[in-house]
């Protein structure tokens, strides 16, 4: 089964994205286990984070740095208002 493609995307505090998905479900992705991997060092400046567009379903950051669709959806928490104000 495949996971749904991003439909929108928000940054949130220390490099977390809330994700809302095609079947409309919106999940919080936590993308910093994946700043130490080289593909991704850019990512560790703030700015460069906030740099990045939807495309074919998936984020990719101007630095080329990019996941599957299924490393999003899977690898992302179920959306919870009360610990989002924390954010």
């Amino acid at each position: 089964m495949q996971s749904p493609d991003i439909m929108s995307a928000e940054i949130l505090k220390e490099y977390s994205l809330k994700l809302t998905f095609t079947n409309g479900e919106t999940k919080i992705f936590d993308m910093k286990p994946y700043l130490k991997y080289p593909i991704f060092k850019a990512l560790n400046n703030e700015n460069e984070f906030k740099m990045f567009s939807i495309v074919d379903g998936t984020i990719e950051w101007n630095c080329g740095a990019e996941l599957s669709t299924d490393t999003f959806y899977l690898g992302s928490k179920k959306y919870n208002k009360e610990e989002l104000k924390e954010m």
